[in-house]
Protein backbone atom coordinates (compact mmCIF):
# COMPACT_ATOMS: atom_id res chain seq x y z
CA UNK A 1 0.00 0.00 0.00
CA UNK A 2 1.41 3.38 -1.00
CA UNK A 3 0.48 6.76 0.41
CA UNK A 4 0.95 9.73 -1.89
CA UNK A 5 0.24 13.33 -0.92
CA UNK A 6 0.59 15.88 -3.68
CA UNK A 7 -1.11 19.00 -4.95
CA UNK A 8 -4.22 18.33 -6.99
CA UNK A 9 -3.77 19.38 -10.63
CA UNK A 10 -6.05 22.33 -11.25
CA UNK A 11 -7.47 22.56 -14.78
CA UNK A 12 -9.16 25.96 -15.07
CA UNK A 13 -12.35 26.38 -17.00
CA UNK A 14 -11.70 28.61 -20.05
CA UNK A 15 -14.87 30.57 -19.24
CA UNK A 16 -13.86 31.30 -15.64
CA UNK A 17 -11.21 33.68 -14.28
CA UNK A 18 -7.96 32.26 -13.05
CA UNK A 19 -8.18 30.86 -9.51
CA UNK A 20 -7.04 33.11 -6.71
CA UNK A 21 -3.62 32.54 -5.27
CA UNK A 22 -3.68 30.38 -2.15
CA UNK A 23 -6.68 28.24 -3.18
CA UNK A 24 -4.69 25.01 -3.19
CA UNK A 25 -6.09 21.58 -2.59
CA UNK A 26 -4.18 18.38 -2.03
CA UNK A 27 -5.08 14.82 -2.85
CA UNK A 28 -4.25 11.96 -0.48
CA UNK A 29 -3.95 8.67 -2.34
CA UNK A 30 -3.90 5.36 -0.46
CA UNK A 31 -3.61 2.58 -3.01
CA UNK A 32 -6.53 2.87 -5.46
CA UNK A 33 -8.45 5.34 -3.25
CA UNK A 34 -7.98 9.11 -3.11
CA UNK A 35 -9.39 11.99 -1.07
CA UNK A 36 -9.29 15.70 -1.76
CA UNK A 37 -7.98 17.66 1.23
CA UNK A 38 -9.13 21.28 1.53
CA UNK A 39 -7.05 23.19 4.11
CA UNK A 40 -9.76 25.81 4.70
CA UNK A 41 -12.38 23.19 5.39
CA UNK A 42 -10.06 21.30 7.74
CA UNK A 43 -9.30 24.52 9.64
CA UNK A 44 -13.00 25.40 9.98
CA UNK A 45 -13.88 21.87 11.13
CA UNK A 46 -11.03 21.83 13.66
CA UNK A 47 -12.11 25.17 15.14
CA UNK A 48 -15.74 24.03 15.10
CA UNK A 49 -14.89 20.83 16.99
CA UNK A 50 -13.04 22.83 19.63
CA UNK A 51 -15.85 25.36 20.12
CA UNK A 52 -18.46 22.58 20.17
CA UNK A 53 -16.52 20.72 22.86
CA UNK A 54 -16.29 23.92 24.93
CA UNK A 55 -20.03 24.58 24.57
CA UNK A 56 -20.74 20.98 25.50
CA UNK A 57 -18.67 21.17 28.69
CA UNK A 58 -20.24 24.53 29.59
CA UNK A 59 -23.72 23.07 29.06
CA UNK A 60 -22.99 20.11 31.31
CA UNK A 61 -21.56 22.41 33.99
CA UNK A 62 -24.65 24.63 34.27
CA UNK A 63 -26.94 23.30 37.01
CA UNK A 64 -27.89 23.91 40.65
CA UNK A 65 -24.39 22.57 41.41
CA UNK A 66 -22.32 24.63 38.92
CA UNK A 67 -18.97 23.33 37.70
CA UNK A 68 -16.26 24.66 35.43
CA UNK A 69 -15.44 22.96 32.10
CA UNK A 70 -12.27 21.55 33.70
CA UNK A 71 -14.30 20.01 36.53
CA UNK A 72 -16.82 18.59 34.06
CA UNK A 73 -14.02 17.01 32.01
CA UNK A 74 -12.56 15.52 35.19
CA UNK A 75 -15.93 14.01 36.15
CA UNK A 76 -16.52 12.61 32.65
CA UNK A 77 -13.09 10.97 32.79
CA UNK A 78 -13.99 9.20 36.04
CA UNK A 79 -12.50 11.52 38.66
CA UNK A 80 -15.55 13.12 40.24
CA UNK A 81 -17.07 12.81 43.69
CA UNK A 82 -20.38 11.04 44.26
CA UNK A 83 -22.38 14.30 44.21
CA UNK A 84 -20.61 15.49 41.06
CA UNK A 85 -21.30 12.18 39.31
CA UNK A 86 -24.99 12.33 40.19
CA UNK A 87 -25.31 15.93 38.98
CA UNK A 88 -23.41 15.32 35.73
CA UNK A 89 -24.63 11.89 34.67
CA UNK A 90 -28.20 12.00 35.95
CA UNK A 91 -29.12 15.67 35.42
CA UNK A 92 -26.89 17.64 33.05
CA UNK A 93 -25.34 15.17 30.62
CA UNK A 94 -28.56 13.97 28.91
CA UNK A 95 -29.58 17.55 28.06
CA UNK A 96 -26.16 18.38 26.62
CA UNK A 97 -26.00 15.13 24.64
CA UNK A 98 -29.46 15.66 23.15
CA UNK A 99 -28.51 19.22 22.16
CA UNK A 100 -25.30 18.00 20.54
CA UNK A 101 -26.81 15.05 18.67
CA UNK A 102 -30.09 16.68 17.65
CA UNK A 103 -28.28 19.75 16.33
CA UNK A 104 -25.93 17.53 14.35
CA UNK A 105 -28.83 15.52 12.94
CA UNK A 106 -30.86 18.55 11.86
CA UNK A 107 -27.83 20.20 10.26
CA UNK A 108 -26.85 17.05 8.40
CA UNK A 109 -30.41 16.35 7.21
CA UNK A 110 -30.72 19.94 6.00
CA UNK A 111 -27.51 19.64 3.98
CA UNK A 112 -28.71 16.39 2.40
CA UNK A 113 -32.09 17.76 1.33
CA UNK A 114 -30.52 20.99 0.04
CA UNK A 115 -28.06 18.97 -2.05
CA UNK A 116 -30.84 16.68 -3.22
CA UNK A 117 -32.99 19.55 -4.45
CA UNK A 118 -30.09 21.89 -5.31
CA UNK A 119 -32.02 24.60 -3.48
CA UNK A 120 -31.01 26.29 -0.17
CA UNK A 121 -34.68 26.50 0.85
CA UNK A 122 -35.23 22.73 0.55
CA UNK A 123 -34.91 21.77 4.21
CA UNK A 124 -36.90 19.26 6.28
CA UNK A 125 -38.76 22.23 7.84
CA UNK A 126 -40.01 23.49 4.47
CA UNK A 127 -40.42 20.13 2.71
CA UNK A 128 -42.98 18.92 5.25
CA UNK A 129 -40.89 16.15 6.83
CA UNK A 130 -40.66 17.96 10.16
CA UNK A 131 -44.36 18.87 10.06
CA UNK A 132 -45.34 15.25 9.37
CA UNK A 133 -43.22 13.93 12.22
CA UNK A 134 -44.60 16.65 14.52
CA UNK A 135 -48.24 15.91 13.64
CA UNK A 136 -47.85 12.22 14.46
CA UNK A 137 -45.96 12.99 17.67
CA UNK A 138 -48.60 15.50 18.78
CA UNK A 139 -51.27 12.86 18.20
CA UNK A 140 -49.32 10.50 20.44
CA UNK A 141 -48.89 13.16 23.15
CA UNK A 142 -52.30 14.86 23.14
CA UNK A 143 -54.52 11.84 22.44
CA UNK A 144 -52.68 9.11 24.32
CA UNK A 145 -55.90 8.04 26.10
CA UNK A 146 -58.19 8.05 23.06
CA UNK A 147 -57.73 7.39 19.33
CA UNK A 148 -53.98 8.13 19.50
CA UNK A 149 -53.38 5.40 22.07
CA UNK A 150 -51.78 3.08 19.49
CA UNK A 151 -49.28 5.78 18.56
CA UNK A 152 -48.56 6.52 22.22
CA UNK A 153 -48.13 2.80 22.84
CA UNK A 154 -45.58 2.57 20.05
CA UNK A 155 -43.68 5.53 21.52
CA UNK A 156 -43.14 9.10 20.38
CA UNK A 157 -39.99 8.22 18.35
CA UNK A 158 -41.87 5.58 16.37
CA UNK A 159 -44.86 7.88 15.91
CA UNK A 160 -42.61 10.66 14.60
CA UNK A 161 -40.92 8.17 12.28
CA UNK A 162 -44.29 7.08 10.86
CA UNK A 163 -45.40 10.69 10.33
CA UNK A 164 -42.15 11.65 8.65
CA UNK A 165 -42.19 8.63 6.35
CA UNK A 166 -45.80 9.05 5.29
CA UNK A 167 -45.19 12.72 4.50
CA UNK A 168 -42.00 11.94 2.60
CA UNK A 169 -43.72 9.25 0.51
CA UNK A 170 -46.55 11.61 -0.45
CA UNK A 171 -44.12 14.41 -1.26
CA UNK A 172 -41.84 12.03 -3.19
CA UNK A 173 -44.67 10.67 -5.32
CA UNK A 174 -46.03 14.13 -6.10
CA UNK A 175 -42.61 15.56 -6.99
CA UNK A 176 -41.28 12.58 -8.96
CA UNK A 177 -41.31 13.28 -12.74
CA UNK A 178 -42.14 9.67 -13.58
CA UNK A 179 -40.39 9.62 -16.94
CA UNK A 180 -37.41 7.54 -15.95
CA UNK A 181 -36.08 5.90 -12.82
CA UNK A 182 -32.70 7.53 -13.42
CA UNK A 183 -33.91 11.15 -13.38
CA UNK A 184 -33.80 13.16 -10.19
CA UNK A 185 -36.57 15.15 -8.57
CA UNK A 186 -37.45 18.56 -10.00
CA UNK A 187 -36.14 21.00 -7.31
CA UNK A 188 -38.75 23.72 -7.90
CA UNK A 189 -41.62 21.25 -7.83
CA UNK A 190 -40.24 19.62 -4.67
CA UNK A 191 -40.11 22.92 -2.76
CA UNK A 192 -43.58 24.04 -3.87
CA UNK A 193 -45.16 20.71 -2.91
CA UNK A 194 -43.24 20.70 0.38
CA UNK A 195 -44.53 24.15 1.33
CA UNK A 196 -48.12 23.11 0.60
CA UNK A 197 -47.77 19.87 2.58
CA UNK A 198 -46.19 21.75 5.49
CA UNK A 199 -49.08 24.21 5.78
CA UNK A 200 -51.68 21.45 5.58
CA UNK A 201 -49.98 19.44 8.31
CA UNK A 202 -49.59 22.51 10.50
CA UNK A 203 -53.35 23.07 10.15
CA UNK A 204 -53.98 19.46 11.19
CA UNK A 205 -51.67 19.88 14.19
CA UNK A 206 -53.42 23.10 15.25
CA UNK A 207 -56.81 21.37 14.98
CA UNK A 208 -55.60 18.51 17.20
CA UNK A 209 -54.36 20.98 19.80
CA UNK A 210 -57.79 22.64 19.96
CA UNK A 211 -59.45 19.25 20.57
CA UNK A 212 -57.01 17.96 23.20
CA UNK A 213 -57.22 18.34 26.96
CA UNK A 214 -55.67 21.56 28.26
CA UNK A 215 -52.80 19.83 30.07
CA UNK A 216 -51.97 17.61 27.09
CA UNK A 217 -52.23 20.53 24.67
CA UNK A 218 -49.85 22.62 26.82
CA UNK A 219 -47.32 19.79 26.93
CA UNK A 220 -47.57 19.29 23.18
CA UNK A 221 -47.30 23.03 22.50
CA UNK A 222 -44.09 23.30 24.53
CA UNK A 223 -42.68 20.32 22.66
CA UNK A 224 -43.69 21.85 19.29
CA UNK A 225 -41.53 24.92 19.89
CA UNK A 226 -38.48 22.69 20.25
CA UNK A 227 -36.95 22.24 23.68
CA UNK A 228 -34.20 20.19 25.33
CA UNK A 229 -34.91 21.36 28.88
CA UNK A 230 -36.72 18.17 29.90
CA UNK A 231 -34.35 15.77 28.14
CA UNK A 232 -33.57 12.46 29.82
CA UNK A 233 -31.56 9.41 28.86
CA UNK A 234 -34.62 8.03 27.05
CA UNK A 235 -34.35 11.02 24.67
CA UNK A 236 -30.64 10.42 24.05
CA UNK A 237 -31.15 7.09 22.27
CA UNK A 238 -33.34 8.35 19.37
CA UNK A 239 -30.91 11.20 18.70
CA UNK A 240 -27.95 8.81 18.95
CA UNK A 241 -29.57 6.46 16.42
CA UNK A 242 -30.21 9.44 14.13
CA UNK A 243 -26.56 10.47 14.42
CA UNK A 244 -25.32 6.95 13.64
CA UNK A 245 -27.68 6.45 10.68
CA UNK A 246 -26.76 9.80 9.16
CA UNK A 247 -23.00 9.45 9.54
CA UNK A 248 -22.94 5.89 8.18
CA UNK A 249 -25.03 6.90 5.15
CA UNK A 250 -22.97 10.03 4.41
CA UNK A 251 -19.65 8.22 4.72
CA UNK A 252 -20.81 5.19 2.74
CA UNK A 253 -22.37 7.25 -0.07
CA UNK A 254 -19.99 10.22 -0.04
CA UNK A 255 -19.12 10.06 -3.74
CA UNK A 256 -22.68 9.48 -5.09
CA UNK A 257 -24.05 12.22 -2.80
CA UNK A 258 -21.41 14.69 -3.92
CA UNK A 259 -21.97 13.92 -7.61
CA UNK A 260 -25.76 14.06 -7.20
CA UNK A 261 -25.45 17.61 -5.90
CA UNK A 262 -24.12 18.62 -9.32
CA UNK A 263 -27.36 17.60 -11.02
CA UNK A 264 -28.89 14.45 -12.52
CA UNK A 265 -27.25 14.93 -15.93
CA UNK A 266 -23.76 15.03 -14.46
CA UNK A 267 -24.62 12.10 -12.19
CA UNK A 268 -25.75 9.97 -15.13
CA UNK A 269 -22.64 10.91 -17.09
CA UNK A 270 -20.48 9.63 -14.22
CA UNK A 271 -22.43 6.39 -13.88
CA UNK A 272 -24.54 7.34 -10.84
CA UNK A 273 -28.16 6.21 -10.74
CA UNK A 274 -29.75 9.49 -9.67
CA UNK A 275 -33.13 7.93 -8.88
CA UNK A 276 -31.71 5.24 -6.62
CA UNK A 277 -29.33 7.56 -4.76
CA UNK A 278 -32.11 10.15 -4.36
CA UNK A 279 -34.37 7.54 -2.77
CA UNK A 280 -31.70 6.34 -0.34
CA UNK A 281 -30.68 9.87 0.65
CA UNK A 282 -34.29 10.99 1.12
CA UNK A 283 -35.05 7.96 3.31
CA UNK A 284 -31.96 8.66 5.38
CA UNK A 285 -32.87 12.33 5.78
CA UNK A 286 -36.40 11.36 6.86
CA UNK A 287 -35.12 8.89 9.46
CA UNK A 288 -32.63 11.39 10.88
CA UNK A 289 -35.17 14.23 10.97
CA UNK A 290 -37.97 12.17 12.49
CA UNK A 291 -35.78 10.77 15.27
CA UNK A 292 -34.42 14.24 16.09
CA UNK A 293 -37.96 15.64 16.19
CA UNK A 294 -38.94 12.80 18.51
CA UNK A 295 -36.07 13.61 20.88
CA UNK A 296 -36.36 17.40 21.10
CA UNK A 297 -39.27 18.59 18.99
CA UNK A 298 -39.05 20.47 15.69
CA UNK A 299 -36.30 22.98 16.55
CA UNK A 300 -36.85 25.60 13.86
CA UNK A 301 -34.38 26.74 11.22
CA UNK A 302 -31.39 24.64 12.33
CA UNK A 303 -31.65 22.59 9.14
CA UNK A 304 -31.69 25.82 7.13
CA UNK A 305 -29.04 27.79 9.00
CA UNK A 306 -26.36 25.15 9.59
CA UNK A 307 -25.71 24.11 5.94
CA UNK A 308 -25.67 27.70 4.68
CA UNK A 309 -23.32 28.91 7.42
CA UNK A 310 -21.04 25.91 6.84
CA UNK A 311 -21.13 26.59 3.10
CA UNK A 312 -19.88 30.14 3.60
CA UNK A 313 -17.27 29.29 6.23
CA UNK A 314 -15.69 26.36 4.39
CA UNK A 315 -15.87 27.89 0.91
CA UNK A 316 -17.36 24.66 -0.43
CA UNK A 317 -19.49 24.83 -3.60
CA UNK A 318 -22.12 22.55 -2.03
CA UNK A 319 -23.34 22.01 1.54
CA UNK A 320 -21.12 19.47 3.30
CA UNK A 321 -23.25 17.16 5.49
CA UNK A 322 -20.71 16.54 8.26
CA UNK A 323 -19.59 20.18 8.51
CA UNK A 324 -23.26 21.22 8.48
CA UNK A 325 -23.96 18.78 11.29
CA UNK A 326 -21.15 20.30 13.33
CA UNK A 327 -22.58 23.80 12.83
CA UNK A 328 -26.01 22.47 13.80
CA UNK A 329 -24.59 21.19 17.09
CA UNK A 330 -23.04 24.61 17.71
CA UNK A 331 -26.37 26.35 17.05
CA UNK A 332 -28.41 24.17 19.41
CA UNK A 333 -25.78 24.07 22.17
CA UNK A 334 -25.20 27.82 21.89
CA UNK A 335 -28.93 28.57 21.83
CA UNK A 336 -29.51 26.41 24.90
CA UNK A 337 -26.65 28.16 26.71
CA UNK A 338 -28.26 31.53 25.93
CA UNK A 339 -31.60 30.30 27.27
CA UNK A 340 -29.98 29.16 30.52
CA UNK A 341 -27.65 32.10 31.18
CA UNK A 342 -28.74 35.32 29.44
CA UNK A 343 -32.40 35.06 28.47
CA UNK A 344 -35.32 34.69 30.91
CA UNK A 345 -35.53 31.25 32.45
CA UNK A 346 -37.70 28.57 30.90
CA UNK A 347 -37.39 29.69 27.27
CA UNK A 348 -37.02 26.75 24.86
CA UNK A 349 -34.09 26.69 22.47
CA UNK A 350 -36.44 26.71 19.48
CA UNK A 351 -37.26 30.37 20.18
CA UNK A 352 -33.59 31.34 19.86
CA UNK A 353 -33.07 29.45 16.61
CA UNK A 354 -36.30 30.90 15.19
CA UNK A 355 -35.20 34.43 16.12
CA UNK A 356 -31.94 33.88 14.24
CA UNK A 357 -33.39 31.86 11.37
CA UNK A 358 -36.22 34.23 10.44
CA UNK A 359 -33.99 37.17 9.40
CA UNK A 360 -31.55 34.77 7.77
CA UNK A 361 -34.36 33.30 5.66
CA UNK A 362 -35.30 36.79 4.48
CA UNK A 363 -31.66 37.51 3.62
CA UNK A 364 -31.37 34.21 1.76
CA UNK A 365 -34.50 34.86 -0.31
CA UNK A 366 -33.30 38.38 -1.19
CA UNK A 367 -29.91 36.99 -2.21
CA UNK A 368 -31.53 34.30 -4.36
CA UNK A 369 -33.79 36.89 -6.01
CA UNK A 370 -30.83 39.15 -6.85
CA UNK A 371 -28.86 36.21 -8.19
CA UNK A 372 -31.76 35.19 -10.40
CA UNK A 373 -32.04 38.69 -11.91
CA UNK A 374 -28.34 38.97 -12.75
Amino acid sequence: MTVDIRPEPMIPDPGEPAPRRGRHRRVIRVGPSSWVVRPRMLAVVAVGVGVTLLFFLLSVGISDYPMSPVDVARVLLGGGTRIENVVVFDVSLPRALVSLLVGFGFGMAGALTQMLARNPLATPDILGITAGASAAAVAAIAFSTSWGAWLAGAGIPFAALIGGFVTAIVMYLLAWPGRSSNIGIDPFRLVIIGVGVTWMLQAVTAYMLTRAQISDAARAQTWLVGSVSQSTWSDVWPSLIAFAVGVVMVVGLSRPIGVLGLGPDVARGLGINAGRVTTVVLIGAVVVTALCVAAAGPISFVALLAPQIALRLTGSPLPTPLASGLLGSLLVLGGDLLCRTVLPGGLPVGIVTAAIGGPFLIYLMIAMSRKATV
